[in-house]
């Protein structure tokens, strides 16, 4: 659901951030002079940051309170949630099982691991390979709602986390096609490590990695385990902090990760020196180069490689977990890195602001367009639908979003949403919009020879114009029925309070209206949910928001159908051809919106049995 919300932003990036800081930015002081107002502008109880070359530490430590309760404020030793961070550390760890001859990041996962119990129904042409893993290109489904978080604080070996996310073990695509974000493919990992080390994840990350970094205020822990040394964590949904509980991360070892901005520069210098003293410069490169996706095997260089992505010119990992938001960025060729996690209320922009400053001043490495081969690219002109969803319970709002390809004045655009943005080619079907320094957009063939657009590490399928348009001017006319009958609904018991609607024709006028509130009620919840991510643990059971999401979608549902009954059993109760055709109308859009809830499990949907 946000991501097609990130799609259009990635393009329309701004410098808000900048504006709210208008100072000129000169020297670290003005810098967190800056990011201070920030701080306060937005709410943020407490942030912490770092930032380092290879050899000396330019700024640690934070700014407000980690505990507001008792105005603990935050230090360069305070301990933040960063979340998928940890990804970035599960790579290291597998790479130095590859430089030791343990693994091959080709290596099938079912001879590695047979025991796993995954699906792959492509697995004698394109096996899962570990590659798929770090990559998240492997196709699985990301975690259930109701197997992200709980509030009991309760361990679990690496084998029972992993055996915990079995349900979403399922090829749903080829292996090595399209790149969609997996948390579960990190759970595995960590089997994997346990398995040719015989050590639990986090023992041999700590043994492997924060050790041999003195990192050692840092840990590996699936709740705030040492609260006095860790941030507390808000939620400011009400409009005023509030302090919410630290949830239990049930694939832990896709975000455990607990640091300071002390340890965390160390580990942004573990890049900065090419790998050392854990890795190889080898292996470090490998970490920032994709190469099993249907992207990088058409010829781009940018996306999603081994627990590290590109940011630009930067690489980087982000991380959100609870209220926390977190995200470390560094540059090796210029030499600098910054790390930043807050505690509520996100990072205000605060990312663009450090890099503005770090980078200012630096030569940018330039792509050179060349001529556009317009037969080359004619027969990928037209209309793409997202089909990379990295929920299966989102994928029919995943692709709503549509991409069309088209040439004026002989250069190629892609539309979204009705504003157009040009691209250059840089070489044959890779193309780059001008402003940036690394293409993100590509054109290939799947293995069932369908044209498909990668655009900013997203995978779309070319649709023709007809089923591109025709369902969506079906479901947004269904969209404005539904509301049409909230209007109909109130209007009707206006009149029927003047005794001017039988009770026959306020049923009929009625029904549709409580179906759509029914329905209302449903969302609701659920973007509750969505909002405040951390309350993901009350999917887990039977409760106020589990029950209101399963009461409002199926209500909505029955009561949907028993309308359309309605309307049909008391058709000459409806007087005029006008009231007819919208009732009708209302009716059967009820009914299209319930179809497509229901085929996408959404109608009956108990989180709790996931």
């Amino acid at each position: 659901m946000q991501k097609c919300i990130f799609f259009i932003l990635a393009f329309q990036i701004s410098t808000v951030c900048c504006a709210q800081v208008p100072k000129a930015i000169n020297s670290i002081k003005d810098l967190t002079d800056s990011i201070a107002i920030l701080v306060r502008k937005n709410n943020i109880p407490g942030l912490m940051l770092g930032i380092t070359t290879k050899d000396s530490v330019l700024y640690s430590g934070g700014f407000g309170y980690a505990d507001i309760k008792i105005k603990r404020p935050v230090t360069n030793r305070t301990r933040f949630r960063l979340g998928s961070i940890t990804k970035s550390f599960m790579a290291i760890a597998i790479q130095k099982l590859v430089e030791q001859g343990k693994l091959n990041l080709n290596d099938p996962l079912k001879e590695i691991a047979p025991e796993i119990p995954f699906t792959n129904k492509w697995e004698n042409s394109n096996p899962v390979r570990i590659v798929n893993l770090l990559e998240n290109t492997s196709g699985f489904d990301d975690f259930k709602l109701n197997k992200m978080y709980s509030i009991d604080q309760k361990s679990y070996s690496t084998k029972k986390m992993m055996l915990l996310q079995q349900s979403s073990m399922s090829c749903r695509w080829r292996p090595s096609e399209r790149y969609t974000y997996c948390n579960v493919n990190y759970v595995i990992l960590a089997y994997i490590i346990y398995k040719l080390t015989g050590m639990e994840y986090d023992q041999y990350l700590t043994d492997n990695i924060l050790t041999p970094l003195n990192m050692n205020s840092s840990g590996f822990n699936a709740w705030s385990r040492t609260p006095d040394q860790n941030v507390k964590e808000y939620s400011s949904s009400s409009g005023h902090l509030k302090e919410v509980p630290s949830v239990t991360l049930l694939p832990a070892a896709a975000g455990s990760l607990w640091s300071s901005s002390d340890d965390m520069i160390k580990f942004l210098q573990l890049f900065l020196k090419n790998g050392f003293p854990i890795l190889k410069p080898a292996s470090i490169s490998r970490m920032e180069t994709p190469t099993s996706s249907l992207a990088a095997n058409a010829g781009l260089k940018s996306g999603y490689a081994l627990g590290n992505e590109d940011f630009g010119r930067l690489r980087g990992h982000d991380g959100i977990l609870g209220t926390c938001r977190s995200s470390y960025r560094y540059d090796r060729q210029s030499g600098y890195g910054f790390v930043i996690s807050s505690n509520a209320n996100g990072l205000a922009g605060i990312e663009s602001l450090i890099n503005g400053y770090l980078m200012k001043n630096k030569p940018t490495a330039g792509v050179k367009a060349q001529p556009l081969n317009i037969k080359e690219i004619t027969p990928y002109f037209g209309y793409y639908q997202l089909e990379d969803p990295r929920f299966d319970l989102l994928a029919f709002v995943d692709r709503f979003m549509l991409v069309k390809i088209e040439v004026e004045n002989d250069t190629v655009n892609f539309n979204i949403v009705g504003k157009k943005h040009k691209l250059l080619q840089t070489t044959p079907l890779i193309f780059i919009q001008p402003g940036s320094e690394t293409a993100e957009i590509a054109f290939a063939t799947n293995g069932d020879g369908k044209r498909v657009l990668i655009i900013n590490k997203h995978y779309a399928e070319q649709v023709s114009a007809i089923s591109a348009i025709s369902w969506r001017i079906v479901m947004l006319l269904a969209g404005i029925f539904a509301m049409l009958s909230v209007l109909m609904g109130f209007g009707a018991l206006f009149y029927f309070t003047f005794k001017k609607l039988s009770l026959k024709q306020l049923k009929i006028r009625v029904l549709p209206m409580i179906s759509v509130m029914f329905l209302s009620w449903g969302i609701y919840f659920f973007m509750e949910v969505k909002k405040s991510n951390y309350l993901l643990y009350q999917l887990q059971v039977p409760g106020l928001i589990s029950i209101s999401i399963f009461l409002g979608f199926t209500l909505f549902g029955i009561f949907s159908i028993l309308n359309l009954f309605i309307v049909f059993k008391e058709w000459t109760a409806i007087r005029t051809r006008l009231s007819r055709w919208i009732i009708v109308s209302i009716s059967f859009s009820l009914v299209f919106i319930c179809y497509v809830l229901l085929i996408n499990g959404w109608i009956g949907l108990m989180t709790w049995t996931l």
